[in-house]
Formats: structure tokens, sequence, C-alpha cells
């Protein structure tokens, strides 16, 4: 850390910029006066450092960052195809939350599918996919080779067959899905892509289905373990250590509540939809934790003079430079 000399007195750089950030007159700041270390650390007055600040702020930044990627990853891009798709005779256009298209795993489907080139240019078409997911997580993936080449304006009719095979061992209830076409180039240039909602009849020994039912033990497993150490004042004396051990908690029961949403086929939520489902339960969790009282012990609580203190050895650890 560059350290300057002001008013006869060495500052730390971290000092000078956090009281450029504060409403307040370096000078003043930087004078004979006893040196307040834990006043100039402050971001802006009355500002305390402390772990929930720090982890709140992470917590807040991460979000705001899924659901940036969420935002741009969305499937908004301009396509060269108009599809107006159908499985078993029913329009994937009127599959909605409301009205899933059902999806019985055991038998074979026919996927049909109207394609219209509605650009200027000639397109061929590589590849078809039929994807689901929940939580971001892939549970159906089906590929098809197509290579059917459509002129400008051209209308065409492509029937496929579905043979999903073991798609029941794999997804139970609700899942967000796409049919999505894709050039025949090395780039595999997206042409469209059609959302709908998809209501596999998987079996209850699914993939999805375990996920839920780990996700629950080790969600009650982790709620038991709070309950008991609390109520035995065994609680870890340290705040930030409380309240990660809530935030665990708090976060299976977001992800829990996330997945039962399509597993008892209530809702397929959207990426706006679990990820602040899961958030909001971890930073609850983490606040009950963070201000439950702790086991009296030998560790310090008292986070903000350990934070100045290490900046205090640091600041000592260097060799002062003349500005």
């Amino acid at each position: 850390m560059l350290r300057v000399r002001a008013s006869g007195r060495w500052v730390g750089v971290h000092g000078l910029l956090s009281s450029l950030l504060a409403p307040t007159n370096l000078s003043s700041a930087v004078t004979d006066t006893p040196f307040d270390r834990q006043e100039l650390a402050r971001p802006f007055p009355g500002y305390v450092w402390t772990p929930m600040n720090r982890c709140l702020r992470t917590l807040l930044v991460c979000t705001g960052l899924l659901l940036a990627a969420t935002a741009c990853g969305s499937d908004d891009s301009n396509s060269v195809l108009d599809v107006d798709a159908s499985i078993d005779g029913v329009p994937i256009s009127d599959s909605g939350p409301g009205s899933p298209q059902e999806l019985n795993p055991t038998e074979e489907s026919e996927l049909v599918m109207v394609i219209t080139n509605v650009s200027s240019e000639a397109v061929e078409v590589g590849h078809a996919r039929l994807e689901g997911e929940m939580l971001g997580l892939t549970f159906l993936t089906y590929d098809t080779r197509l290579r059917v080449a459509i002129a400008p304006g051209e209308t065409r009719e492509l029937a496929v067959p579905l043979d999903f095979f073991d798609l029941d061992k794999q997804a139970h209830g609700y899942l967000r899905s796409w049919i999505r076409l894709y050039a025949d180039n090395d780039d595999r240039t997206r042409l469209s892509s059609d959302e709908f909602v998809l209501d596999v009849r998987g079996s209850a020994t699914s993939t999805m289905s375990i996920f839920a039912f780990l996700l629950f033990l080790v969600t009650g497993a982790s709620l038991a373990h709070n309950l008991w150490t609390m109520r035995k004042g065994q609680l870890p004396p340290n705040r930030f250590k409380r309240g990660m051990r809530f935030a665990v908690t708090g976060l299976g029961a977001g992800l829990l509540l996330s997945v039962a949403f399509s597993v008892l086929r209530i809702f397929p939520l959207p990426t706006s939809g679990w990820v602040p489902l899961t958030v909001i339960p971890t930073l609850i969790g983490f606040g009950i934790g963070y201000l439950m009282p702790g086991a009296v012990g030998d560790e310090s609580d008292d986070d903000d003079l350990e934070h100045l203190d290490d900046l205090s050895d640091v600041d000592d650890d260097l060799d002062p430079i003349d500005a």
C-alpha cells in the first residue's frame, strides 16, 4: 500500500481514498489530531464494516449478475424462420404454464413443424433440437438431423418422430422447453426458437424426483442441526459463522421450494422466478443466524476491530515514501 505524508503524519492511501468517498474535507480529516483510522476507513459517515454488510453486498452483486446474464441469454434473437410446431397434433403455442403439453416418455410421439422462411435469402436448416430445463439444469435434449433448404418466402412441412427412450428416468413434472432450429454450418447459427411448457409423465424415481428428495433431506438435516445447537446454546460465537450456517438452511429451503414448483406440477418457474426465490431465503437465513445469540467462547466477535487491526498491521510493515 502506497502512503503519502500530509500535515506531518503518515496516512495510508486506503484512508485517503476513503476520505475522498466520504462527504468530508480531507484537510480536516488529516491533521495533527489523533488519527481516527476507523473513521477514514468508512466509505461514508455512519457506515460500519461488518461481515453481514460485506456478505449482503456480495450476494446482491451475484444476484444482479445472474439476472443480467439471464436477460442477455434470453431468446430474443432475430429469427429468420417462422415455425408453427405441434406435438401429437397439439400446437406448442397453446402449451403454456396453465396448459402444458403432456408428454409420455413410454409412447412414441411425432413433432410436426411448418417452417416459413421470412428472410430474403435461402436458408439451409441442419438440425432441430427439443430441450427442457429446470433451475437452469437441462433434463431433456433431443436432436435430429434435417438438412432442408428453404427458399425465401417458401413454406415446408416436416414431420419428425420422437422416441425419448429413457426420459422417464430423467424427468418428472413441468419443464420449460424450447424447439430450436439451427443452420447447417460450422457455427450452428440459431435460426428460430419457440418456448413452451412440457408436462413429463416420468417415474417417481427419476433424476428430478431424487434431486428433490435429496434437497429435502439436506435442508431438513441442516435445520434440525441448527435448532439443536441453538437449544443447547452451542452456536458458534462468531456472528459470521452463525449466519453462514443458517444461510445454508435458507438456500436449501429456497432450492427445495423452486424444485417443488416443477415436480408437484404447480408452475414452471423461469430464471427470474427461481433465482429470487433462492436468494431471498438465503439472505433471511443469514440475517437470522447473524442476530442469534452465540455461545460464550474465546473467539472474538468484534469483527470491526479485527478488520481495523489488520489494516494497521499492513501499514506498519510498509516503508514510508515521501510524496
